[in-house]
């Protein structure tokens, strides 16, 4: 406070003692009060480093897969695991690509000496044992036509999906009671196991059926419940397997049976769900 203004306040003051003290009382205490006020800024170690990004050329894959980590803090340190353990400290180091040969889990966490460690990024990477892209399917009934996807090619391409179902033309979308796929094997060999590649995302109206069932030649040979589907979940992509009983070249129907209406806690509450799917894997 200057001195002029000190002057030009006390003469258009009231010529009473009283209010002429309080006001300068008041003032006073405004210019301790802003020269008391100090600036606090978080230490480095309180600011968490951003995630790191994963990129996979395929996660579905029949011979190799390539996995590449990126981050933009300088100084930083990439820990990563392929089992699916939490990466800590002592996590091997990220230095290069990493060319997968089997199926993974990959777990990446970002380290710097001055920040608190990011939060972990995951990704399922699975081989394919078998090529089945030359497999005989049939639908019924057919996709949405809002999401075809390449028809029933697309359940055996080895193309896999993500979690942004819009882009990319791989998911076949259904909004139907029940979803019914027909194949029959080319080569000679006998499943023991049913893969289906499916898509939860719930905000999307999106859910994981209740039930697979396997059937050939007018018998039930595998089949799955899933008690958690009408539970409120992430979105996520999911796995489901379905343990079979097949002969070599036997041709096989794989029912899948949707909730029969969105459960009560959802917005859609009562509608029927979409039923997502982008590939069957055969084992």
């Amino acid at each position: 406070m200057t001195k002029q203004i000190w002057v030009a306040l006390k003469q258009s003051l009231t010529k009473s003692n009283s209010l002429n003290l309080l006001l300068m009382a008041l003032l006073y205490t405004g210019v301790a009060s802003c020269q008391s006020e100090k600036t606090t800024f978080l230490s480095t170690d309180e600011i968490q480093l951003a995630p790191p990004s994963i990129q996979v050329d395929s996660t579905l894959f029949i011979h190799s897969a390539l996995v590449q980590v990126r981050l933009a803090e300088n100084g930083s340190v990439l820990r990563y695991s392929l089992d699916g353990s939490p990466v800590n400290e002592s996590a091997s180091v990220y230095a290069q690509p990493i060319e997968l040969l089997n199926s993974a889990e990959v777990r990446v966490r970002a380290y710097h000496p001055q920040f608190t460690a990011s939060e972990e990024r995951t990704i399922r990477v699975r081989k394919l044992k078998r090529d089945i892209s030359q497999t005989f399917v049939e639908l019924e009934p057919q996709p949405n036509a809002s999401y075809p996807g390449n028809g029933a090619a697309s359940l055996t391409d080895g193309q896999k999906g993500s979690v942004n179902f819009r882009q990319g033309g791989y998911w076949l979308g259904f909004q139907e009671n029940e979803i019914g796929v027909k194949m029959k094997l080319e080569a000679d060999f006998s499943p023991s196991k049913i893969i289906l590649s499916m898509l939860q995302d719930q905000g999307s109206w999106i859910f994981l059926p209740q039930a697979v069932q396997v059937h050939s030649n007018g018998n039930m040979v595998g089949s799955k419940e899933l008690i958690n589907s009408s539970i409120s979940g992430e979105k996520q992509l999911q796995y489901i397997e379905i343990p079979v009983s097949l002969d070599n070249n036997q041709e096989f129907t794989i029912s899948i049976h949707p909730l029969q209406k969105i459960p009560d806690w959802h917005p859609g509450k009562g509608t029927l769900p979409w039923t997502f799917i982008d590939e069957i894997i055969i084992e």
